[in-house]
């Protein structure tokens, strides 16, 4: 056999051994990467790593334990559906300006993350930009990002960017 005949012959098991292992399925927010049957939101990783790189924070503030915003947000989430809510605690919140989103946990419900609009000492709860769910087998911190941003396009760019990692949405 000829160096160039070779040459093809390797470059098309190579291509089938790749093919046979990895492919591309089309699910409901869009495409996975499969390989051997674990799927992978590489689009996700390529868009937490591309915010990651541009983000800007500085206008962005986490806040503390004990912060009044972080009080009047726990006391809206849990007066917003008890008895169910009545259980919220903030795990993480960030806020600029106006605007401020919780990652909260529940006692008999699922984590949820959930956008508020400050307004006088009070935290209203944007009720369409609320998710809770399980992502797999999508990121969770990219497709949070995206949901909560097409829900409610006036919500500060800088704030989705800048809240993550979170810890109990991890896959």
């Amino acid at each position: 056999m000829s160096k160039r005949v070779s040459i093809y012959v390797l470059l098309l098991v190579s291509l089938g051994v790749f093919l046979s292992h990895v492919s591309v399925r089309k699910k409901d927010n869009g495409y996975v990467v499969a390989v051997d049957e674990r799927e992978l939101d590489v689009l996700g990783m390529a868009q937490q790593q591309w915010v990651q790189l541009r983000r800007n924070c500085t206008r962005v503030s986490t806040q503390p334990m004990h912060h009044a915003v972080r009080q009047t947000v726990q006391q809206a989430v849990q007066a917003y559906s008890p008895p169910h809510s009545s259980s919220a605690r903030v795990l993480n919140l960030w806020s600029t300006e106006q605007w401020a989103l919780a990652e909260l946990a529940f006692d008999g419900l699922l984590p949820a993350v959930v956008l508020f609009k400050l307004n006088d000492g009070q935290a209203e709860i944007i009720p369409n930009a609320i998710w809770s769910g399980d992502t797999r087998p999508w990121l969770a911190v990219p497709l949070i990002r995206r949901y909560i941003k097409e829900k409610e396009p006036q919500a500060p760019a800088e704030l989705l960017d800048c809240f993550g990692p979170l810890s109990q949405f991890q896959n």
